[in-house]
């Protein structure tokens, strides 16, 4: 699939939240770069989480955009 530069997409990423202790599911929105992905939004808190450094969920949704 090919994305135009300025479009906006939206993934679904699921993992163990150790904050709420249970399995969390997020949803993310990024904007189509010339360059890549960036991360515009994350539908949970996790700034400021006391578990943000740990958080797997997260972590997928950061690593999206490396891809």
């Amino acid at each position: 699939m090919v994305h135009m530069s300025g479009e906006i997409i939206e993934e679904i990423f699921s993992g163990y939240c150790k904050s709420k202790n249970l399995t969390q599911s997020i949803i993310c929105e990024y904007e189509q770069l010339a360059c890549g992905l960036s991360l515009l939004s994350v539908s949970c808190d996790f700034e400021k989480c006391l578990y943000n450094k740990d958080c797997t969920v997260v972590q997928q949704a950061l690593a999206k955009e490396d891809e």
